[in-house]
């Protein structure tokens, strides 16, 4: 796949297209451009290629020939994917299946439907089998992992019946890399993988009821090694690298030397084509890995930013320990160098510009490994140089981080800020397209794209003189701190939904209300920096010292407090001991209190970092004046400036659509508290009630969809998770997933109708152990659409949620009251109630988004 070849299609198509059009010489040009669109993905130029396949799958369909234009388009959704286009991969493919959807968002039932359709063809084709198997690895990246699974499943099982072996081969490839990830998402949400038994029999082809972490790592090494027997050398080198990596993500060290010498082996027997250049690298990258999981120092906080991409599984089975593996068995930093050495020579030969960047990237961070700090600077200013030719910003971030983190080892920290900076604008620019791009951000965000925001705000906030002082920090770095404290906070909910999810133009908090303040934090390494900001007035930074960890793996300072917090926070266990939020609350109000009370500050909103969103802040502390947060402010919590404009609800336009269950629905409990909540709110407020089996999917997007209610609210069981997939409302019928929400409440956006001004969810509660399910409550309110979500942090009681909402609505349909105002109020009536005066009863419940 050389340049004559490129050479020779490109000569053929001229002749082609100056020739008298017949349908013989439509049919011969049609064929030529598939060939040319395979030479130009080959050679990484996937924009020419999609253009190339376009204009196929044109002339095919003026031919009628069918099966070409879903060649063709097929082969588009390749390209697209090489460009991070998978919502318009999936369209595309959807498309082609004839399976009538708009986006990637397909329930289980639908696939059902579309793989009996397969299954009961009498002869399905390998085009079928390649569209299925390319809708699989579509839905593998845009985290719809289950249906991902059975898709491809279906493509297998049709492949075995037709004796397709070639795609075969590349299905189980494809059915490694999402049982892969199904054991990614376990870690991620926090499934520790240890004790678990392993499965008795490993097939890769298998519906097979797997739950646990290591079956499923069991499960994607098993499918690596049969996609290994393909007769195609690609599909080979593919597997074989997962296949290590897999090994070193899961410290699995026995195997690795043989499959060590079998990849070295095959990669020196290989062409050198782009292809060879990027399985080098990859290689490469493995190893680098692997180097940092056996040597115990070298990873740390300026160690080169690949490493943030390893992705160890932190338990991994007994048995498999370092000590497995002699260093002598696998390559040294200089080895792995020559590696990259051969990569960079085959790049220059090839004349390919973008994969020398690349290359040069990843040798600056072995040189970063060794110590030979000018070297690895040198190779990764000319990486970004000659990435900077290039329309591809996807890996650049990395690089800039990298050179970021060498300029802070060389203590030049103006340089170090410059980079970091440049790194910033990089994954602003990305933001919505990083996951399409690189899809394994998704499981490695944490350690591989937040860092990057922390530590810009480190080296722009540096520690102060003194505890909490005010230290001269100019005005425009603690802009710029604060816009990228914001930008985290859209990065995580754009990672959370595998896509863009503000599209509205934000209104500064200041001209929305003068007499709020808002409170900025981020938690760094040794510090709570927090940033206040009022209408008007200069920014204003203070910080809190962290008690260092005295072990790696410990938890933090901040988290432990959390923990002490949530001890005392139960329905049955109350700890008399206001420890906890006293500490919170002289970290984050206490410096700043004086301020506060000069400028007759009404409201504070909290933009609030890590475990700090899971905290109530209604029930912080002040041990001097022995009253909580909720009795000095009203209090709301924002993911950042990203606001809509709303005035305050009059009493006259308080019209509210109630869903809610009061019985047993799939597995979760009855909510008999429920009805009583309805009836009450009906009292106050004009309402439509859809209850129990009138509460289904259907009927809510009907009622929403004729009549213009400015507040819906839900009393039904709802789950907020860190991830999108476990994050749901319940209804009669259904579960409505986060990702639903705006298709129930698009309708709100037509011209002419008024959006949906709050949004109640009354007995949603966090996922047990996952200690970022927060994000799922954020991910809802900004879904919806809605200008304010009003929810819990956790699952309350029945009768003073009843109480509680009673109070809140009574309070709204007063004139000039704000909904922050309104919920302080209902708080305070069951604060000031005998039976309901523990935080547990009225803590939980948060105002998230517009407050007035």
């Amino acid at each position: 796949m050389g340049a004559s070849q490129k050479s020779d299609i490109a000569t053929s198509l001229n002749i082609l297209q100056t020739q008298p059009k017949t349908p013989e010489l439509a049919q011969i040009l049609s064929s030529t451009l598939d060939i040319q669109g395979q030479l130009q993905l080959a050679v990484g130029e996937s924009e020419a290629a999609l253009a190339t396949w376009k204009q196929a799958t044109e002339i095919y369909q003026n031919l009628g020939n069918q099966n070409g234009a879903i060649r063709s388009q097929i082969n588009q959704t390749q390209a697209m994917q090489n460009l991070g286009l998978y919502p318009m991969a999936c369209k595309t493919l959807l498309k082609t299946l004839k399976l009538d959807h708009q986006n990637c968002q397909i329930t289980k039932e639908e696939l059902q439907t579309l793989k009996e359709r397969f299954v009961n063809k009498e002869n399905s084709s390998s085009l079928d089998i390649l569209a299925l198997r390319s809708l699989g690895n579509v839905l593998r990246v845009v985290s719809q992992l289950e249906q991902s699974q059975m898709v491809l499943f279906a493509a297998g099982q049709l492949a075995q019946q037709s004796g397709d072996s070639q795609n075969l081969a590349a299905i189980y490839l494809s059915l490694g890399n999402t049982a892969r990830s199904l054991g990614n998402r376990k870690i991620q949400l926090g499934k520790p993988s240890e004790q678990q038994p392993a499965l008795t029999q490993s097939i890769c082809i298998q519906a097979a009821s797997i739950t646990n972490t290591s079956q499923f790592y069991q499960q994607a090494a098993t499918c690596y090694r049969q996609a290994e027997l393909s007769t195609s050398s690609d599909i080979k080198r593919q597997a074989q690298l997962n296949r290590f990596s897999l090994l070193v993500q899961t410290q699995q060290w026995s195997e690795v030397p043989t499959l060590l010498s079998e990849i070295t082996s095959h990669l020196n027997d290989l062409p050198i084509t782009h292809p060879t250049v990027y399985a080098h690298i990859k290689f490469a990258q493995s190893l680098m890995c692997l180097q940092s999981g056996l040597s115990e120092n070298s990873s740390n906080a300026l160690s080169s930013p690949i490493l943030q991409l390893c992705n160890f599984v932190k338990n991994p089975p007994t048995g498999t320990g370092i000590k497995t593996l002699e260093s002598s068995k696998f390559p040294s930093w200089s080895e792995i160098g020559q590696i990259l050495q051969t990569a960079l020579n085959q790049a220059q030969q090839l004349q390919d510009k973008q994969a020398e960047a690349d290359v040069r990237g990843y040798l600056g961070g072995v040189y970063q490994q060794m110590g030979k700090l000018t070297e690895a600077r040198q190779l990764t200013e000319q990486a970004l140089q000659q990435k900077s030719a290039f329309n591809d910003s996807s890996i650049t971030y990395l690089w800039q981080w990298q050179l970021g983190r060498i300029y802070q080892t060389q203590q030049n920290q103006k340089s170090a800020l410059q980079a970091y900076a440049l790194a910033y604008e990089t994954l602003q620019s990305l933001r919505q397209d990083l996951v399409g791009i690189n899809p394994e951000i998704q499981f490695t965000f944490r350690d591989s794209v937040e860092p990057v925001y922390r530590e810009l705000v480190n080296l722009l906030l540096p520690p102060l003189a003194s505890q909490q002082m005010q230290t001269q920090i100019n005005q425009e770095n603690l802009k710029l701190a604060r816009d990228v404290i914001e930008a985290l906070q859209l990065a995580e909910l754009t990672n959370f939904f595998r896509e863009a999810c503000i599209t509205s133009q934000p209104q500064p908090i200041d001209q929305l209300d003068p007499n709020a303040a808002v409170i900025y934090s981020i938690i760094l390494p040794d510090r709570l920096a927090v940033i206040l900001s009022r209408p008007q007035k200069d920014l204003k930074y203070y910080a809190t010292p962290l008690k260092p960890n005295s072990q790696p793996g410990e938890i933090g300072e901040v988290e432990r407090v959390y923990n002490d917090l949530f001890a005392g926070f139960t329905r049955y266990i109350y700890l008399d001991s206001l420890r906890p939020q006293t500490i919170f609350y002289d970290w984050l109000i206490r410096p700043i209190e004086a301020e506060l009370q000069k400028d007759d500050i009404k409201t504070l909103v909290f933009v609030l970092d890590g475990v700090l969103r899971a905290v109530p802040m209604s029930a912080l502390y002040d041990s001097q004046q022995k009253k909580y947060l909720i009795e000095k402010y009203n209090l709301a919590l924002s993911p950042g400036l990203q606001l809509l404009y709303s005035p305050s609800l009059s009493p006259n336009k308080l019209q509210t659509l109630v869903g809610g269950l009061t019985e047993a629905r799939q597995g979760f409990s009855k909510l008999p508290g429920v009805k009583e909540e309805v009836q009450e709110i009906t009292k106050i407020v004009p309402t439509e009630v859809l209850l129990d089996q009138e509460f289904t999917r259907n009927r809510l997007k009907v009622q929403i969809n004729n009549v213009s209610f400015p507040i819906v609210h839900l009393a039904t069981h709802g789950q907020f998770s860190s991830q999108a997939d476990n994050t749901f409302l319940l209804t009669w019928d259904s579960r409505i997933n986060v990702k639903e929400l705006d298709q129930l409440l698009q309708s709100r956006d037509r011209p002419g109708r008024s959006p949906l001004e709050l949004l109640i969810l009354s007995a949603c509660q966090t996922a047990a152990g996952d200690n970022r399910a927060i994000l799922g409550l954020a991910g809802v309110a900004v879904r919806s659409g809605a200008r304010t979500t009003l929810a819990t942090l956790w699952s309350v009681d029945d009768q003073s949620t009843v109480e509680l909402m009673n109070k809140f609505y009574s309070e709204l349909n007063q004139p000039g009251v704000t909904k922050a105002e309104a919920l302080r109020q209902a708080q305070l009536s069951l604060l000031r109630s005998p039976n309901y005066r523990r935080p547990y009863y009225w803590a939980p419940f948060v105002l998230v988004g517009n407050w007035l």
